[in-house]
Formats: structure tokens, C-alpha cells, sequence
């Protein structure tokens, strides 16, 4: 029996894990991605004490010092979590099961779809979700992404290293949600080709991804595409216990972290915590605080 299941292994769930331990609470972590979202951007530059980490370093620092303190870690999807009796029982996807006295969720969010024609059948061809993981593969090529966030600059940046010609395309008239900083760096390059005010309506190729069609009605020729516009909420598991959400599905939580739930807690991107700024440094202070929580929990229940 573990005094906390945490399901997310990013910045939220390793904090917790680590002040989970510190407090002496038998702790196991579920996770399909050691270190979440944050290991695909190679230069994480706001992070208080480093100046420049790259975040796979990062995440592979956070899980060895949670591992380090003696907290489990499994590389397992959660199928199904079931409440009874004050107990919780995670069942994986590989059919494998545990309980626990208390359940922190810090499973991050999930990539928004275009959910145009052609961007299912290309996914793997030349469409793709992570420019950390595929931008080399592209090296001498044309290649698009789309979005005007943090992490359409930062694929933006990491393609320009390898693609000939970028195309970063925007439905609005300017970038009000990135970052100044990769502002700058994007309007300062000039293999970087921003498109204000147009939008992807159609993948098209054969085998692979030969192009995209756009609202403007423009066809770019392209190699690759990447995209990112953004992400957001769900519970990728059953649970057999309701836990309230705003009505975009973000959980709700209250100063100490807890939800509707007796017993389980959230932390990191997936709340409605920390006013919704979706930054490493918020979800290690929301780790933090859920694990301090379900410790007192745990005193004032046992």
C-alpha cells in the first residue's frame, strides 16, 4: 500500500514525489513520458537558478532526484482508477494494479487537433506534434508549423536549425501569447517566413505530406509540418468517483491543492491553479503544496 499514487511524471509530479518522500510517504509514480512536455524544449531559459537548461536534462535531473529519495517510478499508462472505501486502485495498461491512500493527478494536458482533411492520414508522414523528436529528420527541407504560443516558437526555433525554409503560420495579426524573447529571435531570422492571419485547411500528398492548402488560399509546398496550437484538458483514465471541472475541463482545486474528491489532489497544467500561467515554476509550487496536503491528509485521517 503507497501513501500516494501520483499519475504525471513532469515538474508537478517529481515535486511532489520529492516532498512526498522527504515526509516519509511511500510513493510510486505513473508516467508514459519521464518528464512530461517540458523535455521536448531544448532551452528553458526562465527557470529560476538556470539560466539555460535544456528540459530533457531537466526532467532527467527532477526524476533521479525523486528516485534518489526512494520514490517508485513506473513507465505505465493508468487504465482505470478506482475509489473504495478510502482506498485507491490504479489498474495500467498493462493490466498491473496498486493501491494507495491518497491519489495526486499531474497529468499534464493533451495537443490540440487541427481537425482539418489529411492531418490524421499524414500524422507520421511529414505531420507531427514534437519538433524535438523530429526536426532532424527534415534537415535541408521546407517545413511549416503552425500556432502563435510559447511552443509554436519554440518549434519554429528548433526547425530553422535543420529545415532550409520555415513557415510559421498564425490565424491572428500578431504573436500575443509567446514570449518576447522568441519573438524577437523569429522576426530576426530570415529563414523564417511568418504568416500572420491564415490558417491550415487541408494536408495533401500521397505516400507523405507534400503540401498544405490555406485559408488565404495559398498552397505552400512543404516537406514537413508541425503542430502546435496549444493543448488542453482531459482525465485519460476511467474513474469510478466524480471530480468537478470548469466547463472547459480543467480540474478544480482549492489553496491546498485538493479537488472535489476526499483524497485526491491536482497539481500542474491539468488545474485551474496558479491563474492558468502553465509554467514549470507553477507546477513545482503546486507539486509541492499537493504533497504537503496529502500528507496532512493522511495525519488527519489516520
Amino acid at each position: 500500500m503507497y501513501d500516494i499514487a501520483i499519475i504525471g511524471a513532469g515538474p508537478a509530479g517529481f515535486t511532489a514525489a520529492i516532498y512526498a518522500q522527504r515526509y516519509n510517504m511511500k510513493s510510486i509514480i505513473f508516467g508514459d513520458k519521464m518528464g512530461g512536455l517540458v523535455t521536448e524544449n531544448p532551452f528553458i531559459e526562465n527557470y529560476p537558478g538556470l539560466k539555460l537548461i535544456d528540459g530533457a536534462k531537466l526532467g532527467e535531473d527532477m526524476k533521479a532526484h525523486a528516485e534518489g529519495l526512494g520514490a517508485e517510478i513506473k513507465m505505465e499508462k493508468i487504465k482505470s482508477v478506482e475509489k473504495k472505501k478510502n482506498v485507491f486502485t490504479l489498474t495500467t495498461e498493462w493490466d498491473s494494479r496498486v493501491e494507495a491512500k491518497t491519489l495526486l493527478l499531474a497529468h499534464g494536458l493533451k495537443r490540440r487537433e487541427l481537425g482539418v482533411p489529411g492531418e490524421k492520414e499524414f500524422a507520421g508522414k511529414g505531420v507531427s506534434g514534437c519538433a524535438t523528436c523530429d526536426a532532424a529528420f527534415f534537415k535541408d527541407k521546407i517545413v511549416g508549423v503552425i500556432g502563435g504560443g510559447d511552443s509554436a516558437g519554440v518549434a519554429a526555433l528548433i526547425v530553422k536549425e535543420f529545415a532550409t525554409k520555415t513557415y510559421l503560420i498564425y490565424r491572428k495579426g500578431e504573436f500575443t501569447k509567446m514570449q518576447p524573447p522568441y519573438v524577437k529571435k523569429i522576426k530576426g531570422d530570415k529563414s523564417i517566413e511568418v504568416m500572420f492571419l491564415d490558417d491550415v485547411t487541408e494536408f495533401y500528398g500521397k505516400d507523405k505530406l507534400e503540401g498544405v492548402k490555406l485559408k488565404s488560399g495559398k498552397d505552400l509546398k512543404l516537406d514537413g509540418f508541425f503542430i502546435e496550437i496549444g493543448f488542453e484538458p482531459e482525465i485519460p483514465f476511467e474513474i469510478n468517483f466524480k471530480i468537478k471541472t470548469d466547463k472547459v475541463g480543467f480540474i478544480e482545486v482549492n489553496k491546498n491543492q485538493a479537488t472535489s474528491e476526499a483524497g485526491v489532489f491536482a497539481a500542474g497544467d491539468i488545474t485551474t491553479a496558479s491563474n492558468f500561467f502553465h509554467q514549470i515554476a507553477t507546477a513545482v509550487g503546486e507539486g509541492s503544496v499537493a504533497a504537503d496536503s496529502a500528507h496532512l491528509y493522511l495525519i488527519t485521517n489516520e
